[in-house]
């Protein structure tokens, strides 16, 4: 009863600052959207609902498939990390595809590998369902990098201006928390209806049929088609020039690791915060302490707008999220007693998690080159996995306390690193034009960097 008023009073919270923030008009900055920008964010965030759905529906019945068939722990751990590790391996040469060959086209890979994972479900062969997880992996990686690239460089495409950007990443994390409550509605309805746990997985696969039909119908190809090198269209590997990148702009690097950092300890999270709160609240009621987040979520990302008109930009309030957010997971591991301690952190966790989605693209769509953008995400989240990896192998020899603090380090030194990537941003004039260019012109530094020049008054995103 008690996480259900807590679930009705922070929806409630969240349906408030949500509405007083359309009411403000801060949701696109104070600059009324158009008509067209308004249809192409429909055709985004259609695809990006039922993508996440898609995913949402799964994971709650994951584990409890791979216990159905019989699989020892220490089987169904390596299934997990087999998922983690194809993510990581294969997530640069997913991220070279989709610069070289196609956003859109990545989009769609992710749908039909996605689905093959969900059809391998229905096996109870340890090596078919391996070779699910290895799709599954695969998939996870075009769904955190190549949609996001795709909606940056069509946004900067038609010069829409860099707050309707702002917009769109804040409704994604909000809507991607109202879907995971939904999903698991769903996903329990349709467990219970045809009494088989594989049923969720057959009704992500209708979410990602659909996700291919709007993708087919509405959204066009692009592609990062210009080299940073020579300034034209070349065959030269995507990753080769990203790693170019990486040697020349430190900025680009640390966000990369402030990325893995923060996601690595949520993550982590994920598989830890049942074990933490389970001998705290007897009986544990997972659903509700699950909407209870997601419902937090979608208060902080509606607070992005606000933090940014407050600031200027997210750079100017992420180092406080991120440090107060090693706070949340370290201190439930010090102080092991107190139920309501434990769960209001991770209350405030969640809200700082939809601060920082919407947040760290804002900033990225700004500072990673649009030639080698999906790349560079992947080639972010190839330490992350590996950190995910290295903890999960060795939580029976770790305790659970133990795992918070390393989560709290984790999160600590990406508040560090974030005030040193601040610290050179300021040193190199704060600007806010983005790092990526168009049309044969080669990227400049952060000192000579320019907004682009559109043919109307409005400037394109950063």
């Amino acid at each position: 009863m008690m996480f259900n008023v807590m679930f009705v009073v922070l929806c409630l919270l969240c349906a408030a600052l949500y509405y007083l923030q359309n009411k403000g008009g801060a949701s696109s900055g104070g600059m009324p959207t158009t008509s067209d920008f308004k249809k192409f964010q429909r055709s985004y965030l259609i695809v990006y609902v039922c993508a996440v759905c898609a995913d949402w529906l799964q994971g709650p019945y994951v584990y409890a498939l791979y216990a159905h068939y019989q699989f020892s722990k220490q089987q169904i751990a390596l299934l997990f990390i087999v998922g983690f590790g194809a993510s990581a391996v294969f997530g640069t040469f997913a991220g070279e595809m989709a610069d070289k060959h196609g956003r859109r086209l990545s989009c769609y890979v992710y749908c039909v590998t996605y689905i093959v994972s969900c059809l391998t479900k229905h096996s109870p062969n340890f090596y078919v369902l391996v070779f699910g997880r290895l799709t599954g992996g695969i998939a996870t990686s075009i769904l955190f990098s190549s949609f996001e690239s795709w909606l940056v460089a069509e946004h900067n495409k038609n010069f829409y201006p860099a707050e309707w950007l702002n917009q769109t990443l804040s409704l994604a994390t909000l809507l991607n928390g109202v879907t995971a409550i939904v999903a698991g509605s769903m996903g329990a309805m349709v467990r219970t209806h045809f009494d088989s746990l594989v049923a969720p997985f057959d009704l992500a696969i209708v979410f990602l049929l659909i996700a291919m039909a709007v993708i087919a119908s509405m959204w066009p190809e692009n592609k990062g088609e210009v080299s940073l090198v020579t300034g034209s269209s070349s065959g030269r590997s995507k990753f080769s020039e990203a790693m170019e990148v990486l040697q020349a702009d430190h900025k680009i690097v640390l966000l990369g690791c402030i990325q893995s950092c923060f996601e690595a300890a949520m993550y982590i999270f994920v598989f830890m915060w049942t074990p933490k709160l389970e001998p705290l609240f007897t009986p544990l009621p997972h659903g509700q302490v699950f909407g209870c987040f997601m419902a937090c979520t979608m208060m902080g990302s509606s607070l992005v707008n606000y933090l940014i008109k407050l600031k200027g930009s997210p750079i100017g309030y992420l180092r406080e999220v991120l440090l107060v957010s090693a706070l949340c997971l370290a201190l439930p591991a010090l102080v092991t007693s107190s139920g309501v301690l434990a769960l209001g952190c991770f209350f405030i966790f969640e809200a700082a998690c939809g601060i920082y989605f919407p947040s760290m693209g804002i900033i990225k769509s700004k500072y990673v080159p649009e030639e080698v953008r999906a790349t560079m995400y992947n080639i972010f989240r190839v330490p992350l996995n590996l950190i995910v990896v290295i903890v999960l192998a060795n939580l029976g020899t770790i305790s659970d306390n133990s795992v918070f603090c390393i989560c709290g380090f984790l999160l600590g030194a990406a508040a560090l690193m974030h005030h040193l990537f601040e610290s050179m941003v300021k040193e190199s004039g704060g600007l806010v034009a983005p790092a990526s260019t168009v049309k044969g012109e080669s990227a400049q530094s952060d000192s000579e960097m320019k907004p682009l020049e559109p043919s109307h008054d409005v400037q394109p995103a950063a």
